[in-house]
């Protein structure tokens, strides 16, 4: 698997308000708060809040919606995160 370049913290949230804008899908991997990794394959960004680190992630068969800590998540669409 081609695995693709880490990306900045800073540059996941600006790719997360872009794929809002533009209404496309996203791979997001992200930790819950105890620790387990949780995978939100083809969701959509529904908001968010810079000022609180948050993303609203919606998934699109069945609308279900989950707010997920920005600092939890380390993969976007095949990026690893770093700080």
């Amino acid at each position: 698997m081609n695995e693709k370049n880490p990306i900045h913290f800073k540059k996941m949230q600006q790719l997360l308000d872009v794929a809002r804008e533009s209404r496309q899908r996203v791979d997001v991997m992200a930790w819950d708060s105890k620790g387990n990794v949780i995978e939100y394959r083809g969701w959509l960004v529904s908001s968010s809040s810079w000022r609180k680190g948050w993303h609203r992630l919606v998934n699109p068969v069945n609308q279900e919606i989950r707010t997920v800590p920005d600092i939890y998540i380390f993969n976007i669409n095949g990026h690893k995160i770093y700080l």
